[in-house]
């Protein structure tokens, strides 16, 4: 039984500057969540799902929420935005972890 853990990926600089570029065009600038839709800007870094320590920067794993919906998420009422972080990410790309 392997009980090492995996390594999570964390980028910076320029890279992570590129992945939030991504983020942001493939949610068209947006936030993800059903009825919203507010721009978000590009200086706005994206949410991670899941958050947390296992958090990772890879796209598959970012999407972009405004800032009510972000402090939402992070609050005790936050399920409904997690699932659609989770909703909008499994419709972007089936299959992922």
């Amino acid at each position: 039984m392997d009980l090492s853990k995996r390594k999570r990926v964390r980028l910076k600089g320029k890279a992570v500057a590129r992945l939030n570029e991504a983020i942001h065009e493939h949610d068209n600038y947006r936030c993800i969540v059903p009825g919203c839709r507010r721009y978000v800007p590009i200086g706005e870094k994206w949410h991670h799902e899941p958050c947390g320590s296992d958090k990772e920067d890879v796209i598959e794993k970012g999407c972009l929420l405004c800032y009510k919906h972000h402090q939402q998420r992070e609050s005790k009422d936050g399920e409904p935005i997690r699932q659609a972080c989770e909703d909008h990410l499994n419709e972007l790309y089936p299959g992922r972890r």
